[in-house]
């Protein structure tokens, strides 16, 4: 039977353009089409775009088992990784090269249907979505040495901050826990970022201490702040696992078994006031940060982990209450702000109420 290998890390060329060449071994006769053109090829690798995204989903599901994927996450962000790669293929788009900034936005800001089945433009929301899937997608590739280009970057799409400081987007909390996650130890990065996730503060975030960790109900105590309120945040299984490990460390880490339970879990021991705590927590929320990159984002700081926590509540829910629970914001407008939602509709000109005499 003859077989026969096709190179799809190229551009398929016109048939005039194929030569072909007899394998010289005996079994299996093969037949491989060899462009004769001068395009550079690479043997024995296949870049087509099914290959590659079949590659991102593997490295996703693995990271996933780690934690760094919620299962949630993970299932949207692979039916989208397939609806960018049936789009694409319908583009004409077959290897990797061929997917352009123009072919990326496109998918992006494309319209969609409405519940109702009408055609209309995507919300803000929904181009965010999916900038931030074909954006992880196209850093996992770099991470696979699949691709060394990234066609959702210069895509800007409406900015969701009402403030000078925006949430992290998915894919942004994504690569922050993979980073966290490359460590030799259980470290201060990672718990920070851990606390930060769940809705800590950097003003709450120093105080943590082993003993306030639930890791039966998969919670954490945050004692509040002057501007914040006591009380439970959850903990994703990434969280759990990451400060489970951190406060088994620095309680083998103490003096004296008794010690323990007031061991910080995200900063060290060394008595320091509050301002030098809530400092030592931005500084590892700021490394991580520079480690994905993000640090030179003028509206990312590190309350936008935080932010990120809140976000998620809201979205889970639809309530702007259980926001501002999760952040323990006792002003249901600081929470909108934090999260970027505008939840009051602004009066126009038109609908203002006429001013009456007094």
């Amino acid at each position: 039977m003859t077989t026969v290998s096709h190179v799809w890390n190229t551009r398929t060329p016109d048939a005039s353009s194929f030569s072909v060449h007899q394998n010289t071994a005996r079994e299996p006769s093969s037949v491989v089409l060899v462009p004769t053109d001068r395009r550079a090829v690479i043997v024995g690798r296949d870049l087509s775009l099914a290959h590659a995204l079949s590659r991102v989903l593997d490295i996703w599901a693995s990271m996933a088992a780690r934690g760094e994927f919620t299962d949630q996450t993970l299932d949207k962000f692979e039916l989208l990784l397939k609806r960018f790669e049936r789009y694409a293929q319908l583009r004409g788009a077959v290897v990797l090269e061929d997917v352009t900034p123009d072919l990326a936005e496109d998918f992006i800001t494309a319209c969609g249907r409405s519940r109702h089945g009408h055609v209309s433009s995507s919300a803000a929301a929904t181009m965010r979505l999916r900038r931030s899937v074909v954006r992880a997608a196209y850093r996992t590739m770099r991470e696979l040495k699949l691709s060394d280009t990234d066609p959702t970057r210069d895509i800007e799409l409406p900015s969701r901050a009402v403030g000078e400081v925006r949430p992290l987007t998915e894919d942004e909390v994504v690569d922050l826990r993979h980073h966290a996650s490359f460590v030799t130890r259980p470290s201060r990065h990672g718990a920070a970022a851990a606390l930060a996730l769940a809705g800590g503060h950097s003003g709450e975030i120093g105080h943590v201490r082993v003993r306030d960790l639930d890791a039966k109900s998969r919670r954490v105590w945050m004692h509040g702040s002057t501007k914040t309120d006591p009380r439970w945040c959850p903990l994703d299984a990434w969280g759990l696992n990451v400060l489970v490990s951190r406060a088994q460390f620095v309680s083998a880490r103490q003096l004296r078994p008794e010690f323990a339970p007031s061991a910080r879990l995200a900063v060290s021991d060394r008595h320091a006031s509050d301002a030098a705590l809530q400092a030592r927590a931005c500084v590892a929320l700021r490394d991580l940060l520079t480690r994905t990159g993000l640090a030179s984002e003028p509206d990312v700081k590190p309350s936008s982990v935080t932010a990120w926590a809140g976000l998620e509540a809201f979205e889970l829910t639809g309530r702007i209450e259980d926001a501002a629970r999760r952040l323990g914001l006792r002003s249901l407008d600081r929470a909108a702000a934090v999260i970027g939602h505008t939840w009051r509709e602004q009066p126009t000109p038109e609908n203002l109420p006429e001013a009456t005499g007094a």
